[in-house]
Protein backbone atom coordinates (compact mmCIF):
# COMPACT_ATOMS: atom_id res chain seq x y z
CA UNK A 1 0.00 0.00 0.00
CA UNK A 2 1.49 3.66 -0.90
CA UNK A 3 2.27 5.46 1.87
CA UNK A 4 0.06 8.59 2.97
CA UNK A 5 3.23 11.07 2.50
CA UNK A 6 7.17 10.30 3.22
CA UNK A 7 8.98 12.02 5.49
CA UNK A 8 12.89 11.77 7.43
CA UNK A 9 11.58 8.95 9.54
CA UNK A 10 10.80 6.59 6.68
CA UNK A 11 13.97 7.66 4.12
CA UNK A 12 17.72 6.02 4.41
CA UNK A 13 20.35 6.63 1.97
CA UNK A 14 23.46 4.03 1.84
CA UNK A 15 26.59 4.32 -0.47
CA UNK A 16 29.35 2.00 -1.26
CA UNK A 17 31.81 2.30 -4.30
CA UNK A 18 31.65 1.32 -7.47
CA UNK A 19 32.12 -2.26 -8.44
CA UNK A 20 32.56 -3.19 -4.88
CA UNK A 21 31.96 -7.05 -3.86
CA UNK A 22 30.87 -6.77 -0.18
CA UNK A 23 27.16 -6.68 -2.01
CA UNK A 24 26.66 -4.35 1.11
CA UNK A 25 25.64 -0.49 1.27
CA UNK A 26 27.17 1.65 4.06
CA UNK A 27 23.97 4.19 6.26
CA UNK A 28 24.55 7.69 6.11
CA UNK A 29 24.72 8.59 9.57
CA UNK A 30 22.92 11.98 10.92
CA UNK A 31 21.61 12.60 7.61
CA UNK A 32 19.53 15.51 7.77
CA UNK A 33 18.67 16.21 3.88
CA UNK A 34 18.38 14.32 0.27
CA UNK A 35 17.30 15.93 -3.06
CA UNK A 36 17.69 13.77 -6.38
CA UNK A 37 17.37 15.95 -9.49
CA UNK A 38 16.73 14.91 -12.53
CA UNK A 39 17.41 16.93 -16.40
CA UNK A 40 16.72 15.62 -19.30
CA UNK A 41 19.02 17.34 -21.90
CA UNK A 42 17.18 18.08 -24.97
CA UNK A 43 18.58 19.89 -28.31
CA UNK A 44 15.98 20.79 -30.95
CA UNK A 45 16.67 20.81 -34.74
CA UNK A 46 14.47 22.80 -37.29
CA UNK A 47 14.31 22.49 -40.89
CA UNK A 48 13.49 24.51 -43.75
CA UNK A 49 9.79 24.77 -45.11
CA UNK A 50 8.36 23.96 -41.65
CA UNK A 51 7.48 25.74 -38.10
CA UNK A 52 6.96 22.69 -36.48
CA UNK A 53 9.97 21.25 -35.01
CA UNK A 54 11.97 18.79 -37.04
CA UNK A 55 13.51 16.69 -34.12
CA UNK A 56 13.87 17.50 -30.71
CA UNK A 57 16.76 15.19 -29.92
CA UNK A 58 17.41 14.16 -26.02
CA UNK A 59 20.92 13.66 -24.91
CA UNK A 60 22.53 11.79 -21.55
CA UNK A 61 20.21 12.68 -18.66
CA UNK A 62 21.73 14.19 -15.42
CA UNK A 63 21.10 12.89 -11.96
CA UNK A 64 21.97 15.20 -9.29
CA UNK A 65 21.77 13.90 -5.89
CA UNK A 66 22.64 16.49 -2.51
CA UNK A 67 22.81 15.15 0.75
CA UNK A 68 23.76 17.37 4.02
CA UNK A 69 24.12 15.63 7.26
CA UNK A 70 25.88 16.86 10.65
CA UNK A 71 28.95 16.03 12.03
CA UNK A 72 28.66 13.25 14.52
CA UNK A 73 31.64 11.21 14.77
CA UNK A 74 30.39 8.78 11.86
CA UNK A 75 32.08 8.35 8.54
CA UNK A 76 31.64 11.58 6.13
CA UNK A 77 29.69 11.31 2.92
CA UNK A 78 32.65 12.56 1.57
CA UNK A 79 35.05 10.16 2.56
CA UNK A 80 32.59 7.27 1.75
CA UNK A 81 31.87 8.34 -1.75
CA UNK A 82 35.25 8.13 -2.36
CA UNK A 83 36.09 5.27 -0.01
CA UNK A 84 38.61 3.82 -3.13
CA UNK A 85 41.13 7.38 -2.99
CA UNK A 86 44.28 6.60 -4.15
CA UNK A 87 45.47 9.59 -2.24
CA UNK A 88 43.93 12.04 0.71
CA UNK A 89 43.92 15.23 -1.78
CA UNK A 90 41.48 16.39 -4.26
CA UNK A 91 43.10 14.67 -7.08
CA UNK A 92 42.73 11.20 -5.54
CA UNK A 93 38.92 11.86 -4.43
CA UNK A 94 38.23 12.93 -7.80
CA UNK A 95 38.38 9.89 -10.28
CA UNK A 96 36.23 8.05 -7.90
CA UNK A 97 33.08 7.15 -8.30
CA UNK A 98 30.35 5.43 -6.00
CA UNK A 99 26.63 3.89 -5.89
CA UNK A 100 23.97 5.24 -3.81
CA UNK A 101 20.87 4.28 -2.96
CA UNK A 102 17.51 6.28 -1.60
CA UNK A 103 15.21 3.59 0.78
CA UNK A 104 11.87 5.10 0.99
CA UNK A 105 9.94 2.60 3.95
CA UNK A 106 6.25 2.44 5.18
CA UNK A 107 5.22 6.00 6.86
CA UNK A 108 3.30 3.38 9.46
CA UNK A 109 6.34 2.45 11.37
CA UNK A 110 9.04 3.90 13.96
CA UNK A 111 12.07 3.45 11.99
CA UNK A 112 14.03 2.43 8.40
CA UNK A 113 13.63 -1.38 8.75
CA UNK A 114 14.42 -4.76 6.07
CA UNK A 115 13.64 -4.24 2.76
CA UNK A 116 11.99 -0.50 1.68
CA UNK A 117 9.40 -1.18 0.04
CA UNK A 118 10.01 1.27 -2.62
CA UNK A 119 14.09 2.47 -3.70
CA UNK A 120 16.13 4.66 -6.41
CA UNK A 121 19.16 3.70 -7.40
CA UNK A 122 22.09 5.35 -8.57
CA UNK A 123 24.95 3.96 -9.99
CA UNK A 124 28.45 5.59 -11.59
CA UNK A 125 28.13 8.34 -9.45
CA UNK A 126 30.99 11.58 -8.64
CA UNK A 127 31.81 13.98 -6.37
CA UNK A 128 30.49 17.35 -7.47
CA UNK A 129 30.45 19.75 -4.79
CA UNK A 130 31.78 19.59 -0.80
CA UNK A 131 31.32 22.01 1.65
CA UNK A 132 31.74 22.28 5.31
CA UNK A 133 30.72 24.86 7.87
CA UNK A 134 30.86 25.05 11.45
CA UNK A 135 28.43 27.86 12.93
CA UNK A 136 27.57 29.23 16.24
CA UNK A 137 23.78 29.04 15.92
CA UNK A 138 23.76 25.53 14.99
CA UNK A 139 25.24 22.40 14.28
CA UNK A 140 28.58 21.76 12.08
CA UNK A 141 27.31 20.24 8.89
CA UNK A 142 28.93 18.48 5.59
CA UNK A 143 27.05 19.12 2.26
CA UNK A 144 27.90 16.72 -0.35
CA UNK A 145 26.43 16.77 -4.10
CA UNK A 146 26.99 13.80 -6.76
CA UNK A 147 26.55 13.66 -10.58
CA UNK A 148 26.05 11.36 -12.54
CA UNK A 149 23.58 9.70 -15.40
CA UNK A 150 21.60 6.37 -14.41
CA UNK A 151 18.83 6.31 -11.68
CA UNK A 152 16.75 3.47 -11.45
CA UNK A 153 13.00 3.18 -9.30
CA UNK A 154 12.05 -0.12 -8.65
CA UNK A 155 10.11 -2.15 -5.84
CA UNK A 156 12.84 -4.81 -4.00
CA UNK A 157 10.44 -7.65 -3.38
CA UNK A 158 8.81 -7.53 -7.16
CA UNK A 159 12.45 -6.61 -8.94
CA UNK A 160 15.51 -8.09 -7.72
CA UNK A 161 17.95 -8.59 -10.34
CA UNK A 162 21.10 -8.84 -8.63
CA UNK A 163 23.00 -7.60 -11.91
CA UNK A 164 21.37 -4.10 -11.47
CA UNK A 165 20.66 -3.73 -7.73
CA UNK A 166 22.92 -4.74 -5.13
CA UNK A 167 21.81 -5.89 -2.06
CA UNK A 168 20.07 -2.56 -1.08
CA UNK A 169 18.11 -4.82 1.82
CA UNK A 170 21.91 -4.30 3.42
CA UNK A 171 21.03 -0.44 4.20
CA UNK A 172 19.98 -0.90 8.05
CA UNK A 173 22.00 1.35 10.99
CA UNK A 174 24.16 -1.38 12.47
CA UNK A 175 22.59 -0.32 15.66
CA UNK A 176 19.50 -1.77 14.91
CA UNK A 177 16.36 -0.08 13.90
CA UNK A 178 15.22 3.14 16.11
CA UNK A 179 18.41 2.87 18.20
CA UNK A 180 20.72 4.83 16.43
CA UNK A 181 22.70 7.53 18.20
CA UNK A 182 26.24 9.77 17.22
CA UNK A 183 29.47 7.80 17.35
CA UNK A 184 30.81 7.58 20.63
CA UNK A 185 34.47 8.22 19.96
CA UNK A 186 36.35 9.77 23.28
CA UNK A 187 35.29 13.48 24.35
CA UNK A 188 34.41 13.55 20.95
CA UNK A 189 30.85 15.88 22.19
CA UNK A 190 28.43 13.34 19.90
CA UNK A 191 26.96 16.24 17.35
CA UNK A 192 29.10 18.77 16.82
CA UNK A 193 28.45 22.32 18.04
CA UNK A 194 30.57 25.69 18.35
CA UNK A 195 31.97 24.49 21.53
CA UNK A 196 33.19 20.95 19.71
CA UNK A 197 35.25 23.18 17.79
CA UNK A 198 38.99 23.00 19.06
CA UNK A 199 40.32 26.29 18.19
CA UNK A 200 43.64 25.26 20.50
CA UNK A 201 44.89 23.30 17.89
CA UNK A 202 43.65 24.96 14.66
CA UNK A 203 45.32 27.62 12.71
CA UNK A 204 44.24 30.78 11.64
CA UNK A 205 45.29 33.08 8.79
CA UNK A 206 47.94 36.02 10.00
CA UNK A 207 45.84 38.57 8.74
CA UNK A 208 42.77 38.36 10.70
CA UNK A 209 43.19 40.75 13.85
CA UNK A 210 43.37 39.20 17.04
CA UNK A 211 45.38 36.21 15.62
CA UNK A 212 48.98 36.41 17.20
CA UNK A 213 51.73 34.17 15.22
CA UNK A 214 51.35 31.10 12.71
CA UNK A 215 51.65 28.36 15.09
CA UNK A 216 48.90 26.12 16.23
CA UNK A 217 46.33 27.71 18.84
CA UNK A 218 46.97 31.45 17.28
CA UNK A 219 43.62 32.34 17.46
CA UNK A 220 44.10 32.96 21.09
CA UNK A 221 46.31 32.35 24.41
CA UNK A 222 46.66 29.46 26.55
CA UNK A 223 48.48 27.20 28.98
CA UNK A 224 51.35 25.31 27.28
CA UNK A 225 51.32 21.41 27.62
CA UNK A 226 54.70 20.85 27.51
CA UNK A 227 54.90 19.56 23.93
CA UNK A 228 54.89 22.66 21.65
CA UNK A 229 50.90 22.60 21.81
CA UNK A 230 48.40 24.25 23.76
CA UNK A 231 46.26 22.93 26.24
CA UNK A 232 42.17 23.53 25.52
CA UNK A 233 41.52 24.16 29.19
CA UNK A 234 42.49 28.08 29.98
CA UNK A 235 41.97 28.70 26.12
CA UNK A 236 40.99 32.39 25.96
CA UNK A 237 40.25 33.43 22.02
CA UNK A 238 41.42 36.56 20.57
CA UNK A 239 39.04 36.20 17.90
CA UNK A 240 35.74 35.93 18.26
CA UNK A 241 34.86 33.54 14.85
CA UNK A 242 30.77 33.55 14.24
CA UNK A 243 31.23 31.62 11.41
CA UNK A 244 33.38 29.33 9.46
CA UNK A 245 32.79 27.60 5.93
CA UNK A 246 34.93 25.79 3.11
CA UNK A 247 33.78 24.74 -0.19
CA UNK A 248 34.95 23.74 -3.48
CA UNK A 249 33.59 22.82 -6.49
CA UNK A 250 34.83 19.89 -8.87
CA UNK A 251 33.29 21.54 -12.15
CA UNK A 252 33.22 18.13 -13.98
CA UNK A 253 33.10 18.00 -17.86
CA UNK A 254 31.87 15.30 -20.06
CA UNK A 255 34.49 13.22 -22.01
CA UNK A 256 32.98 11.18 -24.85
CA UNK A 257 33.53 9.28 -27.84
CA UNK A 258 32.24 7.39 -30.50
CA UNK A 259 30.20 4.50 -30.66
CA UNK A 260 28.70 5.14 -27.68
CA UNK A 261 25.98 7.79 -25.61
CA UNK A 262 27.05 8.02 -22.24
CA UNK A 263 30.46 9.67 -20.81
CA UNK A 264 33.04 7.50 -20.73
CA UNK A 265 34.42 9.40 -17.79
CA UNK A 266 33.13 12.76 -15.97
CA UNK A 267 36.54 15.26 -15.06
CA UNK A 268 37.62 17.62 -12.55
CA UNK A 269 38.48 20.60 -14.07
CA UNK A 270 41.68 21.17 -12.57
CA UNK A 271 43.20 23.52 -11.21
CA UNK A 272 40.39 23.34 -8.81
CA UNK A 273 39.54 26.31 -6.28
CA UNK A 274 38.77 26.07 -2.68
CA UNK A 275 37.29 28.76 -0.88
CA UNK A 276 36.87 29.36 2.69
CA UNK A 277 35.80 32.05 4.96
CA UNK A 278 35.84 33.46 8.60
CA UNK A 279 33.37 35.86 9.92
CA UNK A 280 34.15 37.39 13.25
CA UNK A 281 33.15 39.75 15.68
CA UNK A 282 34.36 42.95 14.48
CA UNK A 283 36.47 44.94 17.73
CA UNK A 284 39.09 47.48 16.06
CA UNK A 285 38.20 47.20 12.33
CA UNK A 286 39.78 44.48 10.30
CA UNK A 287 43.41 46.46 10.33
CA UNK A 288 44.53 44.90 7.08
CA UNK A 289 45.45 48.20 4.64
CA UNK A 290 45.12 47.81 1.07
CA UNK A 291 47.88 50.13 -1.21
CA UNK A 292 48.38 50.94 -4.45
CA UNK A 293 52.14 49.98 -4.54
CA UNK A 294 51.51 47.40 -1.45
CA UNK A 295 52.52 46.85 1.78
CA UNK A 296 55.68 48.46 2.97
CA UNK A 297 56.88 46.07 4.99
CA UNK A 298 56.49 43.43 2.04
CA UNK A 299 59.62 45.26 -0.22
CA UNK A 300 62.27 43.14 -0.73
CA UNK A 301 60.41 39.80 -0.12
CA UNK A 302 58.82 37.88 -3.04
CA UNK A 303 55.24 40.01 -1.93
CA UNK A 304 56.56 42.86 -2.89
CA UNK A 305 54.20 45.34 -4.31
CA UNK A 306 51.21 43.24 -2.13
CA UNK A 307 49.11 43.64 0.38
CA UNK A 308 48.70 39.72 1.46
CA UNK A 309 51.05 36.70 2.23
CA UNK A 310 50.07 33.16 1.70
CA UNK A 311 48.30 31.95 4.85
CA UNK A 312 47.97 28.38 6.08
CA UNK A 313 44.06 27.51 7.46
CA UNK A 314 43.97 24.08 9.75
CA UNK A 315 40.68 23.43 11.78
CA UNK A 316 40.19 20.75 14.19
CA UNK A 317 36.38 19.36 15.88
CA UNK A 318 36.65 17.13 18.66
CA UNK A 319 34.90 14.15 16.61
CA UNK A 320 38.35 14.01 15.32
CA UNK A 321 37.16 16.08 11.83
CA UNK A 322 40.70 18.09 10.45
CA UNK A 323 40.47 20.32 7.27
CA UNK A 324 43.44 21.32 5.90
CA UNK A 325 43.59 23.85 3.46
CA UNK A 326 47.36 24.09 3.01
CA UNK A 327 49.40 27.18 3.22
CA UNK A 328 48.84 28.97 0.05
CA UNK A 329 45.66 30.23 0.90
CA UNK A 330 45.12 34.17 -0.34
CA UNK A 331 42.95 36.96 0.73
CA UNK A 332 40.23 37.82 -1.68
CA UNK A 333 38.19 40.27 0.18
CA UNK A 334 36.98 41.06 3.34
CA UNK A 335 33.54 42.75 4.01
CA UNK A 336 33.17 44.53 7.29
CA UNK A 337 29.26 45.00 8.24
CA UNK A 338 26.82 45.30 10.77
CA UNK A 339 26.47 47.45 13.84
CA UNK A 340 23.56 49.60 12.52
CA UNK A 341 21.36 51.58 14.71
CA UNK A 342 18.90 48.12 15.16
CA UNK A 343 21.13 47.12 17.67
CA UNK A 344 23.67 44.63 15.87
CA UNK A 345 27.14 43.94 16.07
CA UNK A 346 29.42 44.65 13.26
CA UNK A 347 31.29 42.07 12.07
CA UNK A 348 34.29 41.19 9.77
CA UNK A 349 33.97 38.24 7.13
CA UNK A 350 38.11 37.52 5.93
CA UNK A 351 37.49 35.47 2.30
CA UNK A 352 40.60 33.19 1.17
CA UNK A 353 41.01 31.11 -1.46
CA UNK A 354 43.24 28.58 -2.84
CA UNK A 355 43.50 25.68 -5.50
CA UNK A 356 43.87 22.01 -5.85
CA UNK A 357 44.63 22.03 -1.34
CA UNK A 358 41.84 20.52 0.54
CA UNK A 359 42.62 17.70 2.71
CA UNK A 360 39.98 16.19 5.11
CA UNK A 361 40.75 14.22 7.67
CA UNK A 362 38.41 11.55 10.38
CA UNK A 363 39.00 9.12 12.41
CA UNK A 364 36.28 6.49 10.28
CA UNK A 365 37.63 7.41 7.00
CA UNK A 366 37.37 3.91 5.02
CA UNK A 367 40.80 4.86 3.76
CA UNK A 368 42.38 5.98 7.17
CA UNK A 369 44.58 9.08 5.29
CA UNK A 370 46.20 11.21 7.88
CA UNK A 371 48.42 14.18 7.01
CA UNK A 372 51.58 14.68 8.96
Amino acid sequence: MPNNRIFYACQAVGVERCNSSSGKMTPIHGLQSVGVNTTFNLEQVFELGQIQIYENIEGIPDIEVTLEKNLDGYPLIYHLASSGASSAGLAGRSTERACLALGIYSDAVDAASGVAPTEVYMSGMYISNVSYTFPTDGNCTESVTMVGNHKAWFSPAIFMNAAVVKSLNNINYSTGAGQDEPLALGGSGGIQRRENVILASSILPTCIFGVVGSNSGNAGTGTSDGNGGIKADGFIPNVHIQNFEVSTDFSRDDILELGRKAPYYRAAQFPIEVTSSFEVIAISGDQVNAFEEGVAAYKGTRNEGNNTAQEKILMYLKDGTILDLGSKNRLSSITYGGGDAGGGNATIQYSFTTFNDLIVQHPQDPRGYKTA
